[in-house]
């Protein structure tokens, strides 16, 4: 898949047939949230309606609600490194090559997913939420939610799933009325904006049911300003080992 202009994406494929293109276009244009009307954001964030456009307001998702909730658990207390190792263990055994459904994972099991696919104290979450989510009816075999049924008091009460990952899930269903907050936040917040995130939503609150995006649009004009700062050359210098040869023998005693 690649971005042929502003508004079109190249698309290809190989060892499915025809009959499959329905199936392709439903995955491609959930990744790419092609579905999400934009007007609205750009109304709420006048500032950013430009960059909204430009498709600054879309997130790139999984093939379904379930793959993105299982993978948002992958990253609670833990390294982006340590995430993408669980994901591609998921990968390889329950999922023969892709990412496992529902079913899938309950048939896999908790102790599988401990041991085999270390996912630790994870395991135990995603079974349980599994579990309650296809009992419920939230999601279906294969993993489609059912939004009306994964509103964010619903998923804070499932077993292991707290405020940042609920936050971050809905945002997946582009709700963007709460920003999921975990450490990175924090600390962009501190350094960047002085202020907690508690104080950032109570300075942006016109942001209303928009706040998130216009958390992740704040940060996305910054990385645009960044790169279009010019690069201003080093003056090279002597190797670091050569430099404190140098100050050594400069201090050492003749």
């Amino acid at each position: 898949m690649a971005q042929r202009d502003p508004l079109s994406m190249v698309v290809l494929w190989e060892g499915f047939d025809v009959t499959a293109l329905p199936e392709i276009r439903k995955r491609v244009r959930r990744w790419l949230c092609a579905d999400w009307e934009p007007a609205p954001a750009m109304a709420a964030l006048p500032q950013d309606a430009a960059l909204i456009a430009l498709g600054g307001g879309r997130l790139l998702r999984c093939s379904s609600f379930y793959e993105d909730f299982v993978k948002t658990v992958l990253t609670i207390n833990t390294s982006w490194w340590s995430t993408c190792r669980m994901a591609a263990a998921l990968v390889v055994e329950p999922g023969a090559g892709a990412f496992p459904g529902p079913e899938a994972l309950l048939d896999y099991g908790e102790q599988r997913l401990r041991e085999r696919a270390k996912l630790g104290f994870r395991a135990a979450t995603v079974i349980s939420a599994t579990r309650r989510l296809r009992e419920d009816g939230a999601i279906d075999a294969a993993g489609d939610g059912q939004p009306e049924h994964l509103d964010h008091d619903y998923l804070v009460s499932l077993k292991g799933i707290g405020p940042y990952a609920a936050a971050h899930c809905r945002l997946l269903l582009h709700d963007f009325s709460r920003i999921p907050v975990d450490s990175a936040v924090v600390a962009y917040l501190r350094e960047r904006q002085g202020c907690s995130p508690a104080e950032f939503a109570a300075s942006w609150s016109s942001w209303g049911p928009y706040l998130a995006l216009g958390y992740r649009l704040t940060r996305l004009r910054e990385k645009r300003a960044q790169a279009a700062e010019p690069v201003i050359p080093i003056e090279p210098g002597p190797p670091p080992f050569q430099a404190l040869r140098r100050t050594k023998r400069r201090g050492m005693p003749a």
